[in-house]
């Protein structure tokens, strides 16, 4: 197994072609990118917990299971983690299940070395995104947390389309009391138009509409 770089990803290689797996080790570092080399799929699984920003390089026929095999595991234990699949012998059945379970490419043996880095990059660039966006959700989700029962309440509202006077109407309150929570509610969410509101509680699937 490869020794672990500085880094804050990590791509990891699984292949049972000791060849191969040392060749596409040797072009990963040279280009500068971190890497953890595994002989098969059940020693990656053994090692991997699924925290640290990663993608993977996976080939699709080992012995002791397929590419896609070991993926279906890991993501059942940790999650979605992008990837490329490596074959010698692929098929179009193949490459669309592969595609299906969001694999950046599927890439043939033997491949061109300039393909694989350019590969691996995009890859890890999608992992990169894909944190970063779960990261934005939690914020919106814990700043929706933070609101009263009420302001959850008057949220939903505005974002089924409510005026305030509607608002107002169905809690039997004021306008001008649904105006000072709709102020309340901008301050701790950070927006300023109904729209971003919109916008960010759609995304952040925070709030059962």
């Amino acid at each position: 197994m490869g020794d672990e770089m500085d880094s804050k990803q990590v791509v990891y290689v699984v292949d049972d072609d000791d060849g191969m797996r040392d060749s596409m080790s040797f072009l990963l570092k040279k280009a500068d990118i971190s890497c953890l080399a595994f002989s098969s799929g059940k020693q990656f699984l053994d090692q991997w917990d699924g925290t640290q920003p990663s993608c993977m390089v996976v080939d699709f026929q080992m012995p002791d299971m397929t590419g896609l095999a070991l993926l279906n595991q890991a993501r059942s234990r940790h999650g979605f983690i992008p990837f490329v699949l490596v074959t010698g012998h692929g098929t179009v059945a193949m490459a669309v299940e592969a595609m299906k379970m969001g694999a950046v490419t599927v890439i043939e043996k033997p491949f061109r070395h300039e393909l694989f880095i350019d590969t691996v990059q995009t890859t890890m660039a999608r992992d990169l995104q894909r944190r970063e966006s779960e990261l934005q959700k939690l914020d919106v989700a814990n700043r929706i947390k933070s609101l009263t029962e009420r302001e959850q309440e008057i949220v939903k509202m505005v974002v089924e389309g409510s005026l305030t006077k509607q608002i107002a109407k169905q809690l039997g309150i004021s306008s001008k009391t649904v105006e000072v929570h709709r102020s309340r509610i901008t301050k701790k969410l950070g927006v300023r138009s109904v729209a971003q509101l919109v916008r960010m509680v759609v995304q952040s699937s925070a709030l059962s509409l």
